[in-house]
Formats: structure tokens, C-alpha cells, sequence
């Protein structure tokens, strides 16, 4: 099942992580010939990226410093009881590119099966450190991954949007898709 939902590549001509060396991802190596990263004990697509953690895989599709955003996959589940997700997101992957100037992040979570949101500390932490211009959406998360997230009360740290939801991104450059939902994005966060 996982192994055969590969991150996307269709970008890798305008950014990869194995060659940013801001990335956390860049002295990893990928070996196609042997599945060696998994989701609790299903064995996934050996080109994700391993947070620590045994239920969430990241793959990050592009960055761009000098304009302060990301792009992320994500593959799993989103477990904050047990496995602490988000916190190993922020620890083992965000961090890295905050500290390299990113302040604005969009996950594409459309391979996020199931969430398990936890208390609210780690998520109002990132806010706080991504400052007055910073947010965080989620685009193409199933319904009732997104139902999770407001009945923990998430919804002022993560945002999200069906207008987003219904972009063929994969069509559009990194870039196109940044300007259309950082375009939103302040729409959203003005009203």
C-alpha cells in the first residue's frame, strides 16, 4: 500500500533536498532498491523522508529562502498521542527551514489517512516563532482528518480553505501554487 504512493517529483528540476544544503534531508540518501522507511510496519516509498517518527513520512517539494516559503508531503498518519507528530515535524524537518528564512509553509496532506491531534502547545509555538507574517496550510486534507484538527482546536494555527483544495497543484509550478495560496492566505487572515 504505502510503498507504492510516491512523493511527487515532477519539481525535482527546480528544487531537490539532497542538494540544498539548508535542507535537513540533504545528506540523505535514497536507496530504490530496498523499501527502508515505513509507517508503523508497512513499508513505504524508500524516496520519503523519515521525521523520527514511526507513523508520519515528509518529503519536502520546494523551497524558496528568499521568498520565506515551503512545500511539503505528507505520507501517514498524523499522531500527536502517541508518536508526538508535530512536534517531530517542527524538531527534525520545520526548524531547519525556519532557520534558513522559510516563514510560511504549505503541507500537502492528501496522504494523511488519519490524525490524532494532541494538545495545542507545539502548534502555537511554531506560530509564535514564524511571527506576524507566518502560517501554516494544509491543502487536500481528507475531511475527517481536518474535523480532527478543529475538535482539538487547531484551527487557529493551521489553516485551510477548499478553494486550495480544489487546485490541480500538481499541474502548476511551485511557485504558481505559492502565489495562489499565500493570495488566499491573506485574504483569509484579513477577514
Amino acid at each position: 500500500m504505502f510503498q507504492d504512493i510516491e512523493p511527487y517529483y515532477g519539481w525535482l528540476g527546480y528544487y531537490s533536498t539532497e542538494t540544498d544544503p539548508r535542507s535537513p534531508f540533504a545528506a540523505v540518501e535514497h536507496n530504490l532498491f530496498e523499501y527502508d522507511r515505513y509507517v508503523y510496519t508497512y513499508a513505504a516509498h524508500p524516496l520519503w523522508d523519515s521525521i523520527e517518527s514511526e507513523s508520519l513520512l515528509v518529503k519536502i517539494l520546494y523551497a524558496d529562502y528568499g521568498r520565506g516559503y515551503a512545500i511539503l508531503e505528507l505520507l501517514g498518519e498524523w499522531n500527536d498521542l502517541h508518536e508526538n507528530d508535530f512536534r517531530l515535524l517542527c524538531e527534525n524537518c520545520l526548524t531547519y527551514l525556519i532557520d534558513g528564512g522559510v516563514r510560511q509553509f504549505i503541507l500537502v496532506c492528501e496522504n494523511v489517512f488519519n490524525a490524532y491531534p494532541n494538545t495545542d502547545d507545539y502548534y502555537e509555538a511554531l506560530l509564535d516563532e514564524l511571527g506576524d507574517t507566518g502560517w501554516v496550510c494544509l491543502l487536500r486534507a481528507r475531511p475527517h482528518v481536518l474535523e480532527e484538527f478543529v475538535r482539538y482546536g487547531l484551527s487557529p494555527y493551521l489553516y485551510w480553505n477548499p478553494e486550495f483544495d480544489g487546485l490541480r497543484w500538481r499541474k502548476l509550478k511551485p511557485w504558481q501554487l505559492y502565489d495562489v495560496v499565500a493570495e488566499g492566505m491573506q485574504r483569509l487572515l484579513l477577514s
